[in-house]
């Protein structure tokens, strides 16, 4: 009986610690309190940072995720040292403000055509219309505007914050 106790509890400890090492943490970057704008990046993620001391950013792969430390495949960084991340093409609101950029572009330039199409067909030369123009160039500008306004960097400090989370604590 002794001895099958202490077989039951070592299958136990190895499964246990098997769990905690396939267990996979997550870097977090979150802003105050709200989850709904979280960017996520695990294993294998490329991460584009801004280390305290540098002035310049460094693009590496992330191959592991620990709670004091990130190791790259270039260079191990503790979280304290990432000053800024670049999430141009991290963030998934990027994408959506990307899509809607697109559409004042492109209503601006098909305004252009038709109305340099209607011009021709009515009098045979290419003239515009100052109300095609103004509107032209708003809806252009427009898709200048709405480019500016995407999301680049996260800077750490204050009410944003890096944090490594396990699987079971994300879901």
């Amino acid at each position: 009986m002794y001895l099958f106790n202490r077989g039951i509890l070592l299958i136990g400890l190895i499964v246990f610690v098997q769990g905690e090492l396939f267990a996979q943490n997550y870097l977090i970057l979150q802003k105050g309190a709200n989850q709904k704008s979280r960017i996520i990046y695990e294993v294998g993620d490329e991460i584009i940072y801004l280390q305290k001391g540098n002035d310049y950013y460094i693009k590496d792969i992330i191959r592991e995720i620990d709670k004091e430390y990130i190791a790259l495949s270039e260079n191990v960084l503790s979280l304290k040292q990432i000053e800024a991340l670049d999430i141009r093409y991290k963030d998934e609101r990027n994408q959506t403000l990307a899509n809607l950029t697109f559409l004042p572009f492109a209503g601006g330039g098909l305004l252009l055509l038709a109305g340099g199409i209607n011009s021709l067909a009515d009098d045979g030369n290419l003239q515009y219309s100052s109300g095609v123009l103004a509107t032209a160039a708003a809806l252009i500008g427009t898709g200048f505007i709405m480019k500016s306004i995407r999301y680049k960097k996260f800077k750490v400090g204050g009410k944003r914050k890096i944090m490594v989370i396990r699987k079971t604590e994300l879901e």
